[in-house]
């Protein structure tokens, strides 16, 4: 190629290149341009023609107003939050609902009690499956004469044009599953309380006289954790067991009901005995436990595909149950229930570390609640500061926590009476604390700090003798509680430090477990924790 053409071709390149170049940055330049372009064109057209949307949308809500159906557009609009029903509830939330109706939390203007408002449309109630003789939903024919602590009680039914109201009693917890999803040391011990609790209530709706019932639906969202207690909701879909086996229009939830019943054959107690044994699955499941061979062997006799091969009674399940439960998860006698913590003077950190308490306690299992000492109002503090505190039923509750304010001697204690109380008594004085005759166990807060020693010292000696009490300095000072230590000659535990106390750590959870197990037993804690340098001992 001559010398001409090399160069032409060389020419043709770069103009290419240059070309490719200029092009690309103006799609760089251009292509936000073009997206704000559209942006404002869609901006414009939903600006102009928003209301047109919105007046078809009302026309069609007018329209399912006037003929009265029960269409999916009219049931989106009707609300009945913030309203007053029949002239004595009035509805505060919804609580959840099903396919049966909606259930709604509601208060008694008189009573000033909570109440759970079951609302059942009437086309549903009017089903062969759901309703009685005399039209009223089968659950409440069901539910009228039950009495057992694990069963809620209905109070009244009520009726308008288009549905029918169930009121009862107002089952304060949370589901089985959301409960177990708050649950770092579930084991397999709780797993068998809380089926040893079921089994009594099955046991107590299969025997009932002229009419056993079966429930039919047993799954964790129809399980209701209430401290100690187990409840069982949502008989939507229950049944009288007839002398003969009878098959039903509904069969229960997949994953949980009896082959049978999802099959559509004669179904009977069986079925809730399997399903039973499906919930002990399903907490071994969520929590990630590994159960013994024995409680193995017992789901496996529960689950069993046919009938004959379970257990006969939920009494006989509950009895293989009792016979694996370890001694030591009987209820403790000599568990300690009333916690009080001061401080040696204002600031000690008395509140701080009830709320640590508390929080630990629930945490590892058991049942426990702080308490505002009498004309205080720390606990408004605690509200304010922690907006994550939500009240029902005047609890008030956070993922571990659980407390009330100073509510006053006219207002009945919704503390459950088996629940450890930690009750927060702030500054005290050492003639004050002498006093506490209540106290299971006085828990006081020293200060370490070289300026506050002097006082702390003079303090603490004034009551250093007296039965139940546990010395505690605040802030993880180990070197300052090693000190007062030797000077009283006492035991004196250092507090973990932690800037949450509603997320408590390993040493807090170990720490107060100890405590809690030692009623009576003065300072005698270094038999039950580790030794060496761990920041739970105490300090002699």
């Amino acid at each position: 190629m001559s010398f001409t053409g090399k160069l032409f071709t060389v020419s043709a390149i770069k103009i290419k290149c240059l070309f490719e170049v200029k092009y690309a940055t103006i799609l760089y330049i251009c292509k936000p341009l073009i997206s704000a372009f559209f942006l404002i064109i869609f901006c414009i057209f939903f600006t102009k023609y928003s209301n047109v949307v919105a007046n078809i949308a009302l026309s069609c809500y007018k329209l399912c107003m006037r003929c009265g159906s029960d269409t999916p557009l009219r049931k989106e609009w009707i609300c009945i939050e913030d309203t007053i029903l029949f002239g004595k509830y009035k509805i505060i939330s919804k609580l959840g609902a099903g396919s049966s109706g909606a259930v709604y939390l509601a208060e008694h203007l008189k009573l000033k009690l909570y109440r759970a408002i079951k609302r059942i449309p009437k086309s549903a109630a009017h089903t062969a499956s759901l309703s009685s003789e005399d039209g009223f939903p089968a659950e409440a024919v069901l539910l009228k004469n039950l009495k057992h602590p694990g069963i809620p009680l209905i109070y009244d039914i009520d009726e308008d044009n288009s549905f029918i109201y169930m009121i009862e009693e107002y089952i304060q917890g949370d589901s089985l599953d959301v409960y177990l999803s708050c649950q770092d040391h579930f084991t397999e011990e709780s797993a068998i309380e809380v089926c040893i609790q079921l089994c009594d209530i099955l046991d107590y709706l299969h025997h009932l006289s002229p009419y056993p019932i079966l429930y039919q639906d047993l799954k964790p969202e129809h399980i209701i954790v209430c401290g100690n207690q187990i409840k069982l909701i949502d008989f939507g879909i229950a049944s009288f067991i007839s002398d003969s086996v009878k098959q039903f229009q509904f069969y229960g939830t997949a994953g949980f009901a009896a082959p049978e019943a999802l099959n559509g054959n004669p179904v009977n107690t069986g079925c809730d005995i399997f399903s039973l044994g499906k919930i002990l699955q399903y907490m071994a499941d969520i929590t990630g436990i590994r159960y013994s061979a024995s409680l193995s062997e017992i789901i496996a006799k529960a689950t069993a595909h046919s009938a004959t091969n379970r257990f006969e009674t939920a009494a006989g399940f509950r009895n293989a149950l009792l016979s694996i439960r370890p001694a030591a998860q009987k209820q403790y006698p000599h568990l300690i229930r009333n916690i009080y913590v001061a401080g040696c003077k204002p600031g000690a950190g008395s509140t701080h570390i009830a709320v640590s308490f508390v929080s630990a306690l629930n945490k590892l299992g058991i049942s426990s609640f702080y308490v505002a000492a009498e004309q205080s109002d720390r606990f408004s503090s605690l509200s304010a500061y922690h907006t994550s505190l939500k009240e029902q039923n005047g609890i008030y509750r956070d993922r571990y926590f659980r407390g009330i304010p100073a509510y006053g001697v006219n207002v009945q204690n919704p503390v459950p009476s088996d629940a450890i109380r930690i009750k927060d008594c702030g500054c005290l004085n050492p003639k004050s604390i002498l006093q506490c005759d209540a106290a299971d166990l006085m828990c006081i807060i020293l200060c370490g700090s070289d300026w506050d020693m002097s006082d702390t010292l003079s303090f603490a000696q004034q009551i250093k003798a007296e039965k139940n009490i546990t010395f505690i300095c605040n802030y993880g000072n180990r070197q300052a509680a090693r000190r007062i230590s030797n000077l009283l000659q006492v035991p004196v535990y250092c507090f973990p430090c932690g800037n949450n106390p509603y997320r408590p750590t390993a040493e807090m959870e170990r720490l107060v477990s100890v405590i809690t197990k030692q009623k009576g037993e003065k300072h005698k804690f270094l038999t039950l924790i580790k030794k060496g340098n761990d920041p739970v001992q105490p300090l002699a």
